[in-house]
C-alpha cells in the first residue's frame, strides 16, 4: 500500500507543474516589431499565454500559438531552482533545503511566410520544442514523538491473516524476522501484535523520523506545426513526447523514549528506494483568434497522456537491541532479509492522466502594454492506472475516484514595453485536486516577475518565480497516524537567451 500512495502521490506531482515552460513573441501587431521573449518572458507573466501565441510555451498549452510566429527562432533556457520544505509532526518542526541547476528549454521554430499577397493562409511555421514540466528535486525531514501507534501496528495489520510465508517480503516478512511483530498465542500463526503497543498503552512515546530524498525531473518535447489563416485564426497541433526520471530515497526510523524491559528494542529503520522511468505521449490542438488589434481569445484541448513506466525498488528492515534478559535476541542488529541485503523487485505498468481543457483572453494597449488571463479545467479523479494482469490496480484506481476531483487553474500576466526594455509580473493559482473524504488539501500560488531586453535579432529575458503551497504527509498508514504538514517555497530563476532569423 505504501508503494501504491507513492505513485499516487508522483502523479499528482506530475500534473501540476510549477511555471517553467517556453514562450517566445507576441504576434503580428506592430507590438511585436519591438519586443520577443523566451522562457523566462513566459514565467514573469504567470504562464497566461493561451491567446497570446508567438511563444515556445505553445507547444506545450496552445500549439496554435506556433502560427502566429513570422520569423524563425531558436531559444535556450538554462535556470536553478530551490527547494524548501518545513514540516511540522505532532509539536515539533523540521527544516530541510535542496538546489539545483537544469535546461528548462531548448528549441527550434522555423516559419515559411507565402510571398502571395492574396494568399490566405499567411505563413506556415514547423518547431521542435523540450520543456522540463516538472522539477521533483527536493529534501523533506519529518521527526516528532508519538504516543499512540508506530509504524509496526501497520505491519502487524497487514500481517493478520496471513502465514510467515505468505507475507509481503518488502515488509511484513521483515518486520517479522526483525522482531517488530510476533504471532499471538494460540492464533496458529495467523494473528500478530506490534512489540511495541505493551508500552504505549502506559503513555510512554516513541521518536519517529523520515527523512526523503528525492531527485528527477518530467520534461516534454513538442512537436508542432501551425498557420496563419488572414490574419485572424490561429491553428496548432502538436504531438508531445513526454519523459520521467524518479529516485526516492527514505529512511524512516523510531526510537523508543523508554526501556523495553522485554525485548530490548533500541531502534528499527526501514529504508526504501524507488526508481521510476518512462515515458508518454499526447496529443494538444488549439486556437487564437483575434477579434480586434486589442483582443483576442484563444482555447486548446490536451488529450491524456498515456504513460509506460517501470519501477525498480527495494526495501531493508533492520533492529537493534539491548542485552535483556530472556529477551527474544541477544544484543545486536537484525536484518529483515536472510542475508542482510534489500529485498529488490521492478514492476512495469502504465499511467492515464486527465485530459485538459483551457481558454485565455489578452489585451494589447496601445501597442506598449498587455493583460492576459488564463483558465484551465482539469478532473484529477479520472487517473488510471493500468498493468497486466488487468485488475492490479483495481483498488488504486477506486481510491483515486474517492479522493480526487475536478479542479481549476488560474494564469494571469502584465508586461509593460520600455523599448528596448520590457518589465513583466504574472500570478498563477493551481486548485486543490483532493476532495473532502480525502482529509488534505493542496492549493499552489505562484508569484513572477521580469524583465526583458532586445537588441537587434537578439534578447535576453530574467524571471524569477515564487510558489508556496501546503500539503498533508502522512508517514504510515492514515487511519493509524497523525498528518505532518509540509509546508513548501520553491525559487525558480531562469534566464533566456535567444535569436530571431
Amino acid at each position: 500500500m505504501k508503494r501504491q500512495i507513492q505513485k499516487i502521490v508522483v502523479i499528482l506531482v506530475l500534473l501540476v507543474p510549477v511555471a517553467s515552460f517556453a514562450q517566445d513573441q507576441v504576434d503580428g501587431l506592430r507590438y511585436s516589431q519591438n519586443i520577443v521573449g523566451g522562457t523566462a518572458r513566459f514565467m514573469a507573466m504567470g504562464g497566461a499565454f493561451s491567446a497570446l501565441g508567438g511563444d515556445m510555451s505553445a507547444l506545450a498549452y496552445n500549439p496554435a500559438g506556433i502560427g502566429v510566429y513570422k520569423k524563425s527562432q531558436f531559444t535556450f533556457t538554462p535556470g536553478f531552482s530551490m527547494q524548501t520544505n518545513n514540516s511540522t509532526y505532532n509539536g515539533t518542526s523540521t527544516r530541510d533545503q535542496q538546489s539545483m541547476l537544469n535546461i528548462q528549454n531548448i528549441g527550434l521554430i522555423g516559419t515559411w511566410k507565402n510571398r502571395r499577397d492574396e494568399a490566405m493562409w499567411k505563413n506556415i511555421s514547423f518547431g521542435v520544442v523540450y520543456n522540463q514540466t516538472n522539477n521533483f528535486n527536493e529534501n523533506i525531514t519529518i521527526q516528532g514523538n508519538n504516543s499512540k501507534n508506530s509504524l509496526t501496528d501497520e505491519f502487524a495489520a497487514n500481517a493478520n491473516g496471513r502465514n510467515d510465508s505468505s507475507q509481503d517480503v518488502f515488509s511484513t516478512q521483515q518486520a517479522y524476522n526483525a522482531g517488530l511483530i510476533n504471532t499471538v498465542n494460540g492464533s496458529n500463526g495467523l494473528a500478530y501484535f506490534s512489540i511495541m503497543d505493551p508500552f504505549l498503552t502506559n503513555g510512554k512515546s516513541i521518536l519517529q523520523q523520515d527523512i526523503i530524498a528525492r531527485t528527477g525531473s518530467m520534461g516534454e518535447t513538442d512537436i508542432s506545426l501551425g498557420g496563419n489563416y488572414n490574419n485572424k485564426l490561429y491553428l496548432g497541433i502538436s504531438l508531445g513526447i513526454a519523459d520521467i526520471y524518479f529516485n526516492e530515497n527514505a529512511t524512516y526510523t523510531e526510537t523508543p523514549q523508554y526501556t523495553d524491559t522485554a525485548y530490548g528494542l533500541q531502534q528499527f529503520s526501514y529504508a526504501t528506494t524507488v526508481n521510476t522511468t518512462g515515458s508518454g505521449v499526447n496529443v494538444k490542438i488549439g486556437a487564437i483568434y483575434k477579434i480586434t488589434d486589442w483582443l483576442r481569445i484563444g482555447a486548446a484541448m490536451h488529450t491524456p497522456t498515456w504513460f509506460s513506466l517501470t519501477d525498480n525498488y527495494s526495501s531493508l528492515i533492520t533492529a537493534t537491541y539491548g542485552d535483556v534478559t530472556n529477551g527474544q535476541y541477544n544484543q545486536g542488529t537484525y536484518a529483515g532479509t536472510v542475508d542482510g541485503s534489500p529485498a529488490r523487485g521492478n514492476y512495469n505498468y502504465n499511467i492515464t492522466t486527465p485530459m485538459r481543457a483551457m481558454g485565455g483572453v489578452a489585451f494589447v494597449i496601445h501597442h506598449q502594454a498587455i493583460i492576459s488571463a488564463d483558465y484551465e479545467w482539469v478532473d484529477y479523479s479520472t487517473i488510471q492506472f493500468s498493468s497486466d494482469p488487468t485488475n492490479q490496480f483495481s483498488n488504486v484506481n477506486q481510491a483515486i475516484q474517492q479522493s480526487y476531483m475536478q479542479a481549476s487553474n488560474l494564469r494571469v500576466g502584465a508586461e509593460l514595453l520600455l523599448y528596448p526594455f520590457s518589465i513583466r509580473a504574472g500570478y498563477a493559482y493551481y486548485g486543490n485536486p483532493y476532495n473532502s473524504s480525502a482529509g488534505n488539501s493542496s492549493i499552489k500560488n505562484s508569484y513572477s516577475v521580469g524583465f526583458g531586453l532586445k537588441f537587434n535579432h537578439c534578447f535576453l529575458d530574467l524571471a524569477y518565480v515564487l510558489t508556496q503551497y501546503t500539503e498533508n504527509y502522512y508517514m504510515y498508514d492514515a487511519s493509524l497516524a497523525n498528518a505532518a504538514q509540509n509546508k513548501t517555497t520553491v525559487s525558480n530563476a531562469a534566464i533566456t537567451f535567444g535569436v530571431n532569423f
